[in-house]
């Protein structure tokens, strides 16, 4: 690697490193969205976490709303959070969650307020005193091995198997043999590949688990009246022909180190190396699980383009096809389409990825952090599926 070996970024009190210095704003249920963004909107360097959830939710459902929710309150690029709910209750309870990590946390709830202009603004001086705590942080040298990314695609084609996806896959390789934190993840989309993650699992246990969770998925699809087809209308028009193509492709972003840990969502890495984070392949939400898994960035490779990224980690957008870089330009951060054109080598593709990388560790910003195209999902216990189209 010719790339920088170390970057600037954020020490916090429970030892996790950020890439970002940010306050996070926190709806703990979908009733109090409104005054999050608000307040966001007014205190510079917050960000609002929104859910389409969390009144009534019980069971698996709630765990895992509420875990989420504090894990993606810890993920180190937040700085401090406020949590804004409804009533007390929630609100305390979830910035207890989040406060076990050390960073400065306060809580707000709506009703005793009085309603939600009293709300905003009280809201809005918490929030002014957090940043002013959180500002006073500097960045510091910190090793590429205290990096944690996460891989993911998504508006796949032909080119994210032969070129993207190899890519990230040799920086993968790269990342892991420096020491750093991989997460390979999407488990619909290794469906037809997962004997490659199997072969080289660490111990019989990993082993075991991989498999498990790709049977889990499939039984789960089999429950809700659906099947394993991760094949999207746009998939199909970038060339992409069966299943297995797919997976194949998919899988190439976790390199070719041995996997080290599958995790269930919401659980963070214990190792470092490669890892596979058992979460839905929808976009959107992936980037959240990678997120609340603690992924400080996150490398997204598409064929024929997605604009979307994590307001929690920042999301650079990657692409091998000529075509889509061109057309997708204000979207994509990386464009590696010169492989395909035969302008560079795979070896040099992954420097000039690299090099991207450090850079936004650093400080700078994607294209989906400057456009403002970032959403969070935190998925229910019901499995998304990407089977907007499969043959009879």
């Amino acid at each position: 690697m010719t790339f920088a070996q170390e970057f600037q970024g954020y020490r916090r009190p429970d030892g996790q490193v950020g890439i970002r210095n940010r306050l996070a704003v926190i709806a703990a249920m979908d009733n109090v969205n409104p005054v999050a963004r608000r307040i966001a909107s007014l205190v510079r360097e917050a960000i609002a976490v929104t859910v389409p959830f969390g009144r009534g939710q019980t069971g698996l459902d709630k765990a895992r709303h509420d875990g989420a929710l504090a894990g993606l309150g810890r993920n180190p690029n937040f700085g401090a959070a406020l949590v804004v709910s409804l009533e007390p209750h929630s609100a305390r309870a979830l910035a207890e969650a989040i406060a076990v990590s050390g960073k400065p946390v306060e809580w707000l709830a709506v009703q005793p307020c009085g309603g939600t202009l009293k709300a905003t603004e009280q809201g809005v001086r918490l929030a002014a005193r957090l940043m002013g705590r959180v500002s006073a942080q500097t960045r510091e040298p910190i090793p590429l091995s205290e990096l944690v990314i996460g891989a993911e695609c998504g508006g796949s084609d032909t080119t994210s198997g032969i070129t993207a996806n190899p890519l990230l896959g040799m920086l993968g390789d790269c990342m892991v043999d420096a020491g750093a934190t991989w997460i390979l993840s999407e488990t619909e989309e290794v469906v037809g590949a997962e004997h490659s993650l199997i072969e080289r699992a660490a111990s019989p246990d990993v082993a075991a688990r991989m498999k498990m969770v790709v049977k889990r998925m499939e039984d789960q699809a089999i429950y809700q009246g659906t099947r394993v087809w991760p094949m999207s209308a746009d998939n199909i028009a970038g060339g992409l022909t069966t299943l297995e193509e797919k997976a194949l492709g998919n899988v190439r972003k976790g390199g070719t180190r041995p996997l080290g840990e599958v995790l269930e969502y919401g659980e963070r890495p214990s190792k470092r190396g490669l890892v596979f984070l058992d979460a839905p392949a929808p976009g959107t939400e992936n980037i959240t699980a990678l997120s609340v898994s603690g992924a400080q960035m996150i490398l997204f490779t598409t064929g024929v383009g997605n604009p979307v990224g994590s307001p929690v980690s920042p999301t650079v957008k990657i692409t091998g096809n000529p075509s889509t870089a061109d057309s997708f330009a204000d979207n994509i951060d990386v464009d590696l389409g010169g492989v395909i054109s035969k302008e560079y080598s795979m070896e040099e593709g992954v420097e000039k990825l690299g090099a991207f990388m450090m850079e936004v560790a650093s400080g700078r910003m994607t294209q989906s952090e400057m456009l403002g195209d970032m959403e969070i999902v935190v998925s229910p216990v019901d499995v998304s599926f990407l089977t907007h189209y499969h043959p009879a």
